[in-house]
């Protein structure tokens, strides 16, 4: 294949970044607010919730992943659930944010459950088979650097329209009409990224294996076990700090919604340029260790959020935790990849399904744990919508707060110690 084709495709694989970035941003960053500020669910109900999403969500990861390696068809593994699977999954995404008018607080709890979960499942049987290409499409640490700045370009565009475009969005023409503009789309995105992407027919050989000995061979991978660790700590905070976010900026800032979206906007703005420099790093100084100074520096960017006092203050708070995110998101990649590439010299198998599987599996479990704190916090300490955002107790305000320091900060040592015992991402050169 000439070479201008072959990065024309890759650029449109990388594409698929931007629609999973801004479905699952969007959902994650909006749903707890939508749910409990906008439309008055309880937080405990919208927490517990959660939590229940989150058992799902292990069940439908492992079941996709395990399917996506034994899937043998003319068009590959992967493609297949990407083209056959993108439009159930927009028009599940328009319907969380669009129930019915007049449910009643069990009415719209059923629907609220029911609408995530079935979400989910077709999130995962289209973007975890995009994700799993991506040690497929690019085979070393050179060309993967380079693909996942591409591809981090896409999702960071994807993430600043999902947390800085809903304000916008709902305030004009509403939330229904809202998730289905950005499931459109994703859907153009998702499109062009199965046109772009391309299965090696060499990285289906072999017998796969039954699902229990694939499971046990994932889950008793040493260094998959240490990466793990790392990750679950890193997406927990994600997860905690995108759902947080919009309430610490109304009551802890006393920011408008236009504000909340600038600050988002920074924060990923920044990062877009930082993304070669930790890709450099990477390559020079081994995965690891790259990986490591993003953790530190990440939970050091977070600090001053504990006595920000207004919008100026997050402002500048916000460039070096834009600077210090880019290396987790560039790192996290190089390191899962690089997992599936020793595995499948000790197994003889290429096996990204399951290790993208276990993986979602793994993380969403954080996604929901971090649900259930937050769900915890804000009621433990009193927050209730009804007082605004001059009214609330000094202790709601203080757990916002440590939902962006104190939480990340413990969640990042975690992940500093799953990665000082991560037995891969040496120096190469």
């Amino acid at each position: 294949m000439p070479r201008a084709t072959e990065r024309l495709r890759l650029t449109a694989y990388a594409g698929g970044a931007l629609s999973s970035a801004l479905l699952y941003q969007t959902f994650g960053t909006y749903i707890g607010y939508f749910y409990i500020d906008v439309l008055r669910l309880p937080a405990a109900a919208v927490g517990g919730g959660m939590v229940a999403f989150g058992i799902w969500n292990a069940a439908n990861d492992l079941l996709v992943g395990y399917l996506s390696d034994r899937t043998r068809t003319r068009w590959g593994r992967r493609r297949p659930y990407m083209f056959l699977g993108t439009l159930p999954l927009v028009v599940l995404f328009g319907l969380v944010w669009a129930p019915p008018d007049g449910l009643g607080t069990t009415g719209l709890f059923v629907w609220f459950m029911v609408a995530v979960f079935l979400f989910d499942l077709g999130y995962t049987a289209v973007i975890l088979n995009w994700a799993a290409l991506f040690p497929e499409v690019a085979p070393d640490l050179e060309r993967r650097a380079t693909l996942a700045a591409v591809r981090h370009v896409f999702r960071i565009a994807g993430t600043i329209a999902a947390v800085a475009g809903p304000p916008l969005a709902y305030s004009t023409i509403g939330w229904g009409p809202m998730g289905m503009v950005f499931g459109a789309v994703a859907a153009a995105f998702l499109a062009v990224a199965a046109w772009g992407a391309r299965e090696r027919p060499e990285a289906s050989a072999g017998r796969p294996l039954d699902l229990w000995p694939a499971l046990g061979q994932t889950l008793g991978n040493r260094a998959f076990a240490a990466l793990m660790v790392a990750s679950i700590a890193v997406n927990f905070t994600y997860a905690a700090l995108s759902a947080a976010f919009p309430f610490y900026t109304k009551y802890v800032l006393g920011a408008s919604d236009p504000q909340t979206s600038i600050l988002f906007a920074v924060i990923f703005l920044v990062a877009l340029p930082a993304l070669g420099l930790w890709g450099r790093m990477a390559t020079r100084w081994g995965t690891r260790a790259a990986a490591l100074a993003a953790v530190g520096a990440f939970a050091l960017a977070l600090a001053p959020f504990a006595v920000a006092r207004g919008f100026v203050d997050a402002l500048a708070i916000a460039i070096p935790v834009g600077l210090s995110l880019a290396g987790l998101m560039m790192t996290l990649d190089l390191l899962l990849a690089e997992v599936v590439d020793a595995d499948a010299v000790r197994t003889g198998l290429r096996r990204e399904g399951m290790y993208y599987g276990v993986n979602g599996v793994l993380i969403r479990l954080g996604t929901s744990l971090q649900a259930g704190v937050m769900g915890f916090c804000l009621t433990w300490s009193g927050y209730d919508p009804a007082l605004g955002a001059g009214g609330q107790p000094a202790a709601a305000l203080g757990a916002l707060r440590f939902l962006l320091t104190g939480l990340p900060a413990l969640a990042m040592a975690v992940a500093a110690l799953g990665l000082l015992a991560y037995p891969l991402g040496a120096r190469t050169r």
